[in-house]
Parts: structure tokens; C-alpha cells; sequence
């Protein structure tokens, strides 16, 4: 587990000084007198952005998955599975089965390309495995050694022509695969084999429209919060980029001409983020809520089983909505549960309730 973990949290924290760094050269830009002084204050700015967008965004995705590898080490014991291994040179997955050979459930291995079968590869036939096997774990040879993260994925999916095992008799017959009848539940600390249909409800997304388990209304309440956080990140943007700005102009701002307002809309921006982080990821991972949630008695959960969200998923969800602008309008690719990112909110005396019940 301490593998790599010096390089993220380097890099994590190199991006995050970044940020102080760009808008600090951002707001003596003005100032420079000399074109060669002023050449190279705008290159520094440039790479003090970029090293920022990479070392926050990567650096964080990479603290995300180790803290995820860790919550199920401390969660789940380690336990020996038969497997089937799939690979397309690209993605490689693993196949779990149980005492029979049949399939419990496939999980996606989080692995660089350089990495692609050292792990487990058509060779492996046994595993251990520490998780849920129906969402995500970590696996490692038998015995220990390297780990790696796995997780259900809805949008990649094996191909069935590269399936092999080691044994030819095991083969599955792939013309009318069968749904799963039963799934590996855990109850009370204790794993077991149930249908799929007994758990239906359980499984079903905590705080969504339909779910009776926090009856309060919300939408508008919702909507208000929204508004609210949005005003007081973009109030913090501005304000702060006008009390760094020596060259303002109160009169410009009365005339509306924008252009001769005296203030970097870089630096505006980057105040902004600031503002947005420290309300959405430190005051929320304390009090479970954001101001404009607190005014109106709401808090966030997860969607997946109806608890409050860590540190490290606070700030997951927080890059990715910084990310999923730039992604729409370059068409980047998504995470694979986007679902995941979007953490509902409901009112604080419905979970109150639902604890104490």
C-alpha cells in the first residue's frame, strides 16, 4: 500500500502550490515593466497553470483510488477465489467464481498498459480477493504481493472472443449467457449467496426522486442551495480578485465597460475554485453539508448505500465537475458509474430518522 504513495501525494501538493503561485503571477503581470520580464512572468504562468490542471486532477484521481484500495483492505477480509482472466492487450479483467465454476461477477482491472499481465493473465487460475464482489475490491496473487484495484464497470465490457481459461471443459457457453440468480450479499459482517431479486430494494439509489426513505421535499430547497453556493463562490471570485487588484476601477464597473475594469478574469477564477473547494470538500466532509445546504436543513449522502461522504469522495466529485466542463467541450471521456459523482441531497432529520429506525 505505501507503493507510490510519495509520488501522488508530490504531486498532489505540487499542484495545489500551483494554484497561489499562477494567481500570484497573474497579479504582478500588470505590473512588469520589461518585454522580456513580462515574456517570461506570462511562461510562468503557463506552466504554473498546467503543472496545477495535472498535479490537482491526477494527483487527486490517484489519492482517490488508494484511499478506495485501503476502505476495502480495512473492510473486507482477504479470501481465495477461482478466477477466469480476460484480456484485450488494452483493458484486462478477471472473472470470479464460485465452487462450481460459475460466474459470480466481473471486475475491470485498474492497471497501466505497461502493466498489463504481470499481474494475473491467462496462466492465473486462483486469486485473492478483498471486497464486494458486485462493486469493487483489491486483488493480489496468492500468497501476497502487488495490488491491484478492481471495480464492476457498466461501460467496458469484456469481449466475449478473447475469453480463455485453463481448461478447455470449463468453457462457458456463450450463445445464451443465463442472468445471475444469485449475488454475494453482506449482512451483519457475514457474506452469503442470495437472489438477485431479495436485495432488490436494498440495492436500490439512496435519495433519488422515488425513494421512500427521505419523504421530506426537497427539489426546491435544492434549487435555493444551489443558487446560494453558487452566489457566495462567485461573490469570494470577485471580491478577492478586486481587493488583489491595485488598477480597479469603480467607474468602469459603473459604465459597464468591462475592458478597462482594471481586474484579471484569471484571477477571478482561480479565487472561485478556491472558494468552491473549501465549501464543497473541508466544510462538507465536517458537517456533512455546504452553506447553502445548511440554510435549508439539507445534507449529502452517498447514492450507494445512504451514508455520509469521505474526504477523499468530496474531493472525487469536486474535480470531476471542475473536469466535466472541459470534457464536454473537448469530448473527454467519463468515468465509468458518472451516477457516482452526483451525490443527492436530502434533509438532515430523513437521515436523522433513518439512523434511529
Amino acid at each position: 500500500m505505501r507503493k507510490g504513495s510519495t509520488v501522488r501525494w508530490l504531486l498532489f501538493l505540487i499542484g495545489l502550490g500551483c494554484l497561489p503561485l499562477t494567481v500570484f503571477l497573474i497579479d504582478i503581470q500588470p505590473r512588469v515593466t520589461s518585454k522580456n520580464l513580462e515574456k517570461l512572468v506570462s511562461l510562468g504562468i503557463n506552466l504554473s497553470a498546467a503543472t496545477m490542471t495535472v498535479g490537482l486532477i491526477l494527483g487527486g484521481v490517484l489519492l482517490w483510488i488508494n484511499r478506495r484500495r485501503r476502505k476495502a483492505l480495512k473492510r473486507y477480509p482477504w479470501s481465495s477465489w477461482p478466477v477466469n482472466y480476460i484480456g484485450t492487450g488494452r483493458y484486462e479483467w478477471v472473472q470470479l467464481l464460485d465452487q462450481n465454476r460459475q460466474p459470480v461477477s466481473t471486475l475491470i482491472l485498474s492497471t497501466w498498459p505497461k502493466d498489463i499481465g504481470k499481474l494475473v493473465n491467462h496462466n492465473t487460475s486462483e486469486i485473492w480477493f478483498a471486497g464486494d464482489p458486485m462493486r469493487y475490491g483489491v486483488i493480489s496473487r496468492p500468497g501476497g504481493g502487488d495490488l491491484r484495484y478492481a471495480y464492476r464497470s457498466s461501460s467496458r465490457t469484456p469481449p466475449q472472443l478473447t475469453f480463455r481459461t485453463n481448461d478447455p471443459s470449463d468453457q462457458p457457453d456463450r450463445s445464451t449467457p443465463p442472468p445471475p440468480e444469485y449475488q454475494l450479499t453482506r449482512e451483519r459482517g457475514q457474506i452469503s449467496m442470495k437472489p438477485v431479486g431479495d436485495s432488490h430494494e436494498q440495492s436500490k439509489r439512496h435519495g433519488g426522486k422515488d425513494d421512500n426513505r427521505y419523504p421530506s421535499p426537497r427539489m426546491l430547497r435544492r434549487v435555493l442551495a444551489l443558487i446560494i453556493d453558487w452566489m457566495i463562490h462567485v461573490g469570494c471570485g470577485v471580491g478577492a480578485a478586486i481587493a488583489v487588484s491595485p488598477e480597479f476601477s469603480p467607474e468602469a464597473a459603473a459604465r459597464h465597460d468591462w475592458q478597462h475594469l482594471g481586474v484579471n478574469p484569471v484571477v477571478a477564477v482561480g479565487f472561485f475554485l478556491a472558494a468552491s473547494a473549501i465549501d464543497r470538500i473541508i466544510i462538507q466532509s465536517i458537517f456533512h453539508t455546504t452553506i447553502g445546504k445548511a440554510l435549508f436543513g439539507l445534507v449529502v449522502i452517498r447514492p450507494q448505500d445512504g451514508k455520509y461522504p469521505s474526504f477523499g469522495r468530496l474531493l472525487a466529485v469536486w474535480l470531476f465537475d471542475v473536469y466535466l466542463p472541459l470534457a464536454i467541450l473537448g469530448n473527454g471521456a467519463g468515468p465509468d458509474r458518472i451516477g457516482d459523482y452526483f451525490l443527492p441531497a436530502v434533509r438532515r432529520r430523513d437521515v436523522l430518522r433513518g439512523s434511529a429506525t
